[in-house]
C-alpha cells in the first residue's frame, strides 16, 4: 500500500512541491480541471519518469492499475484490436474451488512471510540497539584513559566504531599477562622520552691511491734519441725548450726566430722525428691522469664537506673540518706540481700523498657509525617496548571491558540465532509459496480465458441500456473489438459518452484479471481519474455503483485490490461515491482537494469530506450564526425553507405565518417574504438593538416551522448533535473549519458554473 506521495518540480507543482501522506485504503481527491490531478495519476502509473518526485510504500510495492486519459489512449483505440482480459471462467466449479484454495494459501503464506519479515526487522533493530549500547560502554572506557594514555591508543581515538571493533579483537587476547594501570603509566614515562627515529649511517670515503702514484708523473717525457739532433738536446737538457720552440716554428714559415736565417728544409722533419708518436701518447696519458685526479679529489672534498655540515651529533665535526682543510691545502700543492709537469714534461714530479689523510677521515666516520648503530639498536628496542606497552594497555582495556563484552556477545549471539531461524523459516515459507504459485498458474491455465470478460462487459452494457454495441473476440486470439448488433465494426461512430463508459467497463473488468495469464492473482493498487466525463445521470449512478462495489470489496478484504485512489472534478459523482451511511458504509477514507493558484498546484487534506451540497452548507452556516450578520442569517433560513418546503416538499409555505402569533408571526412573514416570486416585504421594523437576541428569535421561529409541520426529525438530523440551545464555539478551531468550508464552497461554485455553461452533462 502507498503511504506517501510527494511531487516536486513537475507540471504545475513547483520546487516546494505538494505531499499526500498517511494515505488510507480508500482516498478521495477532488479538484477542478487543470489543477494537477492527472499529474498525480501519471506519477503513480510511471514513477520512473518523475525524477524529482517520490513514492513510498508502507510494505512491499504492488502492481498499479491507473485509469486516466493516457490509459484510454494506450489500451483502447477503436482502429486497433483491444487487448483481451484473462479472467477465471465459471465452467469448472471444482477447479475454481482448487484455485480459490491455492490463492488463499498464497495469501496466507505471503502474510506469514510478512509477519516473519517484520519480526526479523525487529530483531535486526534489537541487534543494532545492543551494538549501540556496547559501543557507548566501550567509549566510556576510552574517555577514562584518553588524557593520560592517548599515545597508547592512537589510531582508535576518533572513531567509536573503530574503538569498539578493536575492543572485540583484543577480547580474544585475554591470556596475556595483565599489568596494572600504575605499571603501564611508569613504563610509558620512561619509554616515550627517548628519541623515536633511527639515524642513517654515514657513507665512508673511497679513494684509489693509483691516481696519486701513477708512473707517468715521475717519468721524464723526452723525444727520440737516435735522431742526429738528439745528442745536443740531451747534452743541454733543453727538450722542453725545443718542444715549445717547435710550436713557435710552425708560425715563422721556415725562418729561425733567433738568427733570422732560413732553416734547412729537413730541419722540421728532424724535429718531428724527435717528437714522435711515443712522445705524443705519453703527453696524452699525462693529461688523462691529471684530469681524473682532479675530478676525484674535488668529489671527495664535496663528500667530506657534506658530512661536516650534517645535523648529526655522532660525528666529530671539528676533527673533520681540520682534516678537510689539510686535504684541501695538500691538494692545492699537488695541483701546482701537475701544472709544472704539464709545462715541462721532461720534469719528474711526486705528488703529496692524500691517502693517509683520507684514512683518518674514514676512521672518524667509522667511529661515528659505531655510535649510530648503538643508538639505532636502542631505538629498535624502544619500538619493541612501545609495542609491548600498547599491548599491555589493550590487555588492561579488555579486562576492564570484560563484563560488557560478555553481555554483548551473549545478547548478540541470542539475537543472531533468532534471526538465522527466522531467515530459514522465511525461506521455507517462500519455497512453499512459490510451489503454490506454480500450482495456481497450472490450474489457471485450464480455466483462464478472455471470453468470460467479454460476456461480463456485455452483460453490464445490456443492464445499463446500451444495446446497440458490444464487445466481441477477434480472429486474432486473445483480442477484442467493438461491434454493432449486426457484427459490423463501430469504427468511429460511438458517442463520447458510449466510448467513455465502455473504456471504464474494460478497466473495471481488467481489475478482476489481467492482460497476462500469469498476473491474474496479484495484489494491486487502483487509481481512477474522472471516469464519468460527459455521461448522463443514469450512467453516472451506474459507474458510481461499480466504484462503490470496489470500495466495499476492499473494506471486506474480498479482492486483490488493496488500495484505491479516486480523482474527480464532478461534485455529483464525488457525493455519490462518498455516501457512507449504515450498511452502505465503505469504512475509513482520506479526503483531499487539489487547487491551483497563480499557476501553482497545492494539495490540502481534510479530516472529513469537504465536498458538501449547497443545502448541507446552508445548515452548516446556520450552526455558526453567531459569526454572521442578521441579514445573512435571514437569507440562510429563507433558502433552507424554500429548498425544503417549496421545491422538495411542495408545501404551501404562505400559510405558515397563520400558525404564529404576535412578534413570531412578523418574523415568519419576514423569513418567507423573498420566496414569493421575488416580492419584498417590509419586515415591520423588527431590527432593534441587540443583534444576537434578534438572531435567536429568528432561529426559534425557524425551528418551530419544522416542528409545526411535523418535520422535527429532519431539523434534528441536519443540526446533528449541535447544541443550538446553548452555543459555545471555539473561535480558533471554528475559524479554521470555516476557512475549509469556504474553500469547499468555492470549489462547488466553480463546478456549478461549469454545469451551467454545459461543460458537464449530468
Amino acid at each position: 500500500m502507498i503511504s506517501r506521495i510527494s511531487l516536486k518540480s513537475v507540471a504545475t507543482y513547483d520546487e516546494d512541491g505538494a505531499t499526500l501522506d498517511d494515505l488510507k485504503k480508500i482516498n478521495f481527491i477532488y479538484g477542478n480541471n487543470g489543477t494537477g490531478k492527472t499529474t498525480i495519476t501519471e506519477f503513480i502509473r510511471n514513477p520512473e519518469n518523475f525524477q524529482n518526485c517520490s513514492l513510498e510504500w508502507k510494505d512491499e510495492s504492488m502492481v498499479t492499475y491507473v485509469y486516466n486519459r493516457n490509459f484510454v489512449n494506450e489500451n483502447f483505440r477503436l482502429d486497433n484490436p483491444i487487448k483481451g482480459i484473462f479472467t477465471l471462467g465459471k465452467d469448472s466449479v471444482d477447479l475454481k474451488a482448487t484455485i480459490d484454495d491455492l490463492k488463499e494459501k498464497v495469501r496466507s503464506h505471503q502474510d506469514e512471510i510478512k509477519r516473519i519479515s517484520d519480526i526479523y526487522d525487529e530483531k535486526k533493530r534489537e541487534k543494532e540497539n545492543v551494538i549501540d549500547e556496547f559501543r557507548e560502554k566501550c567509549w566510556e572506557i576510552k574517555r577514562e584513559i584518553d588524557t593520560d594514555f592517548k599515545d597508547l591508543i592512537e589510531g582508535f581515538r576518533n572513531s567509536k566504531d573503530k574503538f569498539m571493533q578493536k575492543c572485540l579483537v583484543e577480547s580474544s587476547n585475554m591470556h596475556k599477562e595483565l599489568k596494572t594501570i600504575e605499571e603501564i603509566k611508569l613504563k610509558k614515562e620512561s619509554i616515550f622520552d627517548r628519541p623515536a627515529e633511527k639515524v642513517q649511517l654515514i657513507k665512508s670515503i673511497s679513494y684509489d691511491e693509483i691516481l696519486e702514484n701513477n708512473p707517468i708523473l715521475k717519468q721524464k717525457i723526452i723525444g727520440k734519441e737516435d735522431v742526429d739532433i738528439a745528442d745536443l738536446i740531451s747534452k743541454l737538457n733543453i727538450s722542453d725548450w725545443v718542444q715549445q720552440g717547435s710550436m713557435i716554428l710552425k708560425e715563422t714559415e721556415g725562418i729561425c726566430p733567433f738568427c733570422q736565417q732560413t732553416l734547412p728544409s729537413v730541419f722540421e722533419d728532424k724535429l718531428n722525428c724527435y717528437f714522435d708518436q711515443t712522445y705524443i701518447n705519453q703527453i696524452e696519458a699525462l693529461t688523462t691522469v691529471s684530469e681524473k685526479y682532479q675530478q676525484r679529489i674535488e668529489s671527495i672534498l664535496a663528500e667530506i664537506s657534506e658530512v661536516a655540515v650534517q645535523q648529526n651529533s655522532f660525528i666529530n665535526k671539528d676533527k673533520l673540518q681540520q682534516l678537510l682543510s689539510l686535504i684541501q691545502s695538500k691538494y692545492e700543492e699537488n695541483q701546482l706540481l701537475i701544472q709544472q709537469k704539464k709545462k715541462e714534461p721532461s720534469r719528474s714530479v711526486e705528488l703529496v700523498k692524500l691517502s693517509s689523510f683520507l684514512k683518518e677521515v674514514n676512521t672518524e666516520i667509522t667511529y661515528a657509525n659505531n655510535k649510530i648503530n648503538e643508538n639505532n639498536r636502542l631505538i629498535e628496542n624502544v619500538k619493541v617496548e612501545k609495542e609491548n606497552l600498547i599491548n599491555d594497555m589493550w590487555r588492561y582495556i579488555a579486562e576492564k571491558n570484560k563484563s560488557n563484552i560478555d553481555n554483548f556477545n551473549r545478547k548478540k549471539s541470542r539475537i543472531e540465532k533468532a534471526m538465522t531461524g527466522l531467515d530459514r523459516s522465511r525461506e521455507t515459507k517462500n519455497g512453499y509459496k512459490r510451489q503454490f504459485e506454480d500450482d495456481l498458474l497450472k490450474y489457471q491455465e485450464q480455466v483462464t480465458s478472455v471470453e468470460h470478460s467479454v460476456n461480463e462487459i456485455n452483460n453490464i452494457l445490456k443492464s445499463f441500456g446500451f444495446k446497440n454495441f458490444k464487445l466481441a473476440t477477434t480472429s486474432e486470439k486473445g483480442n477484442y473489438k467493438i461491434v454493432r448488433e449486426d457484427g459490423q465494426d463501430v469504427k468511429d461512430t460511438l458517442s463520447e459518452g458510449e466510448k467513455t463508459f465502455i473504456t471504464f467497463l474494460y478497466f473495471y473488468q481488467l481489475l478482476k484479471g489481467s492482460n497476462n495469464k500469469e498476473d491474474i492473482v496479484t495484489d494491486k493498487v487502483v487509481v481512477i481519474d474522472d471516469p464519468i466525463s460527459s455521461l448522463d445521470s443514469n450512467v453516472l449512478f451506474m459507474v458510481s455503483s461499480l466504484v462503490r462495489q470496489i470500495m466495499f470489496d476492499i473494506k471486506n478484504d474480498s479482492t486483490d485490490i488493496k488500495q484505491l485512489f479516486i480523482f474527480t472534478h464532478n461534485i455529483y459523482f464525488h457525493k455519490e461515491i462518498t455516501f457512507n451511511q449504515g450498511k452502505k458504509s465503505y469504512g475509513e477514507g482520506s479526503f483531499w482537494i487539489v487547487r491551483k493558484r497563480n499557476n501553482k498546484s497545492y494539495i490540502q487534506r481534510y479530516q472529513e469530506n469537504p465536498i458538501k451540497t449547497s443545502y448541507e452548507l446552508l445548515w452548516k452556516e446556520l450552526k455558526i450564526r453567531e459569526y454572521q450578520s442578521i441579514v445573512s442569517i435571514q437569507n440562510v433560513m429563507r433558502r433552507i425553507l424554500e429548498n425544503y418546503f417549496k421545491f422538495f416538499g411542495n408545501i404551501n409555505i404562505d400559510e405558515l405565518e397563520d400558525k404564529f402569533e404576535y412578534e413570531e408571526k412578523v418574523i415568519c412573514r419576514s423569513l418567507i417574504s423573498w420566496i414569493n416570486d421575488g416580492s419584498h416585504y417590509i419586515s415591520e421594523d423588527l431590527y432593534v438593538e441587540g443583534n444576537e437576541e434578534v438572531a435567536d428569535r429568528y432561529f426559534e421561529v425557524f425551528k418551530k416551522i419544522f416542528y409545526i409541520q411535523d418535520h422535527k426529525a429532519h431539523f434534528d438530523m441536519m443540526m446533528s448533535d449541535y447544541q443550538y440551545e446553548s452555543i459555545h464555539i471555539d473561535k480558533n478551531g471554528e475559524a479554521e473549519e470555516m476557512a475549509e468550508e469556504q474553500g469547499a464552497l468555492a470549489e462547488i461554485e466553480i463546478a456549478m458554473k461549469q454545469v451551467a455553461s454545459g461543460s458537464e452533462q449530468v
